[in-house]
């Protein structure tokens, strides 16, 4: 797989607020982008899955193994990502990320997915989705890398999932689909760069190609 970068911008005006869903399959990179986005944009409002296990490791006894608390934390994460978007764009706070919520978010269900976006328009975002695209021995790599390793059957489905869509997505990035104002596949290394440009208006946005 093969990146490019094509000249474009986001589409954002300024009296629009965006949600933007990062997804892909574990241990692809979206924590890492996330955070990256944070340091750079801290005007943006950044939901980790990752902050909420943080914030629950402090709360449960020394030696728990992370596997017991797991559902915790992502019904954790959840709940807040559906109060947030459900909340509806902050009044008057625009540019250098303000008025803009990312999250994370697997997003290999189609399902899920047209939940997300059905949500964030009614809730009056205008709702984009980053799917940060990895291969399967990256994907696993990144989740070593970060000393948390999702249950084998678990990674399965979603790279079943993410698999037999990646196709369907790749031919609509850099466009709209499923509900989506706008859908960019890329890769880990692009992920920083894409959320970027979509938050801060006219960047360049490299988008993965397909093959």
């Amino acid at each position: 797989m093969t990146a490019v970068v094509r000249e474009r911008t986001t589409g954002r005006s300024a009296e629009e607020a965006t949600f933007v869903l990062v997804g892909g399959v574990p241990g692809a990179g979206k924590s890492t982008a996330l955070a990256w986005v944070a340091a750079l944009l801290p005007r943006a409002r950044v939901l980790d899955s990752e902050a909420a296990r943080r914030d629950l490791r402090g709360r449960v006894p020394r030696g728990v193994p992370y596997a017991v608390y797991r559902p915790v934390v992502h019904a954790r994460h959840l709940a807040g990502v559906a109060r947030a978007v459900l909340a509806g764009p902050p009044d008057g706070a625009h540019g250098d990320g303000a008025g803009v919520l990312v999250v994370h978010d697997p997003a290999t269900s189609r399902a899920r997915r047209w939940w997300w976006a059905f949500l964030a328009r009614r809730a009056g975002w205008r709702p984009v989705l980053v799917m940060v695209d990895a291969e399967r021995a990256e994907a696993l790599s990144g989740q070593e890398a970060r000393g948390r390793l999702v249950r084998a059957r678990a990674f399965a489905r979603h790279w079943r999932r993410w698999a037999a869509q990646r196709a369907g997505l790749v031919a609509a990035s850099g466009g709209s689909a499923g509900g989506w104002s706008q859908v960019l596949v890329v890769g880990r290394q692009e992920a920083v760069g894409a959320l970027l440009g979509v938050v801060v208006e006219a960047a360049p946005v490299p988008v993965r190609d397909a093959r």
